[in-house]
């Protein structure tokens, strides 16, 4: 009864309904962490192939922390962390395995030696190389690496 006469009060309904409104907001709400794992399978070829292999994980790590910080739910970040784990094992391995036998990478991969030098070249990669080497110290924030939004889409602008 007391209750009830509390809930008539329309400050106390007011908070209440902003309290369970914030609580609804809160919740996670994103399940596809898609943009995010060809993110991370592109930097193998993007920094490792290309001879940055120690921004590499560093951008990878980055990806981590980004997904960890997103409103993807439990089972979506859950699914990330294994997934990732798994790409970790076998995304380089593949790459030098590769190269160990045949002396020379993939004949599809050749010309993206080419292709490396110049995007180092770049203005964009020389600004990305210096952010992640900011954040392998400490310096810089995730987001500053990986300033997509949380629901960003494969290949959105």
């Amino acid at each position: 009864m007391r209750v009830m006469k509390l809930l008539n009060r329309p400050i106390v309904l007011a908070v209440l309904m902003f309290a369970l409104t914030a609580t609804a907001a809160e919740q996670p709400t994103l399940t596809s962490t898609e943009t995010f794992r060809k993110a991370y399978n592109m930097s193998f070829y993007g920094f490792d192939l290309c001879g940055a292999d120690n921004m590499g994980p560093a951008y990878r790590k980055a990806l981590r922390e980004k997904v960890e910080h997103c409103p993807f739910t439990a089972d979506a970040k859950a699914a990330f962390r294994q997934w990732a784990n798994d790409a970790d094992k076998s995304g380089p391995a593949g790459i030098r395995l590769y190269t160990a036998e045949h002396d020379k990478l993939p004949e599809s991969l050749d010309e993206k030696r080419v292709a490396c030098r110049k995007e180092k070249e770049t203005p964009a990669y020389q600004q990305t190389v210096a952010l992640l080497a900011g954040y392998a110290k400490g310096e810089v924030n995730y987001d500053a690496v990986v300033p997509d939004a949380c629901d960003t889409k494969a290949g959105a602008p």
